[in-house]
């Protein structure tokens, strides 16, 4: 899967890149990050706004990993997910229901990212 996530992260960003490692994998720290703060945001310590101030880049990686390593259904519920598109400074409307259930489901995704075998051939 590396070249589509290469692919995707270059054409929103190429300092994005920078994320991933020399298998053109995202790298285990970046997925850490993506896990903190993804459990951060559903368990309401920090909102979207929050996110957007310390680490935007999340934005894009969380979908990137979606893209990459998340099923059909997940990638439906990112599509569903409003806060994705709205993390503007100043935006402090709460999670939704919908917004909820997406974290929960790329939540234990990210703790399974480094047992997941890494191909090109999907």
């Amino acid at each position: 899967m590396s070249k589509s996530l290469v692919v995707y992260l270059d054409s929103i960003d190429e300092r994005l890149l920078a994320y991933l490692d020399r298998d053109e994998e995202l790298r285990l720290d970046t997925v850490r990050r993506l896990r903190l703060y993804t459990s951060a945001l559903l368990n309401g310590s920090i909102g979207p706004t929050d996110v957007a101030e310390d680490w935007p880049d999340w934005f894009d990686l969380a979908s990137a990993f979606v893209l990459a390593y998340g099923t059909s259904q997940l990638e439906e519920m990112q599509d569903e997910a409003m806060f994705l598109y709205r993390p503007e400074i100043g935006d402090r409307t709460p999670l939704t229901g919908t917004d909820r259930t997406y974290l929960a489901a790329l939540e234990p995704l990210l703790d399974r990212y480094p047992e997941m075998p890494m191909s090109d051939e999907e």
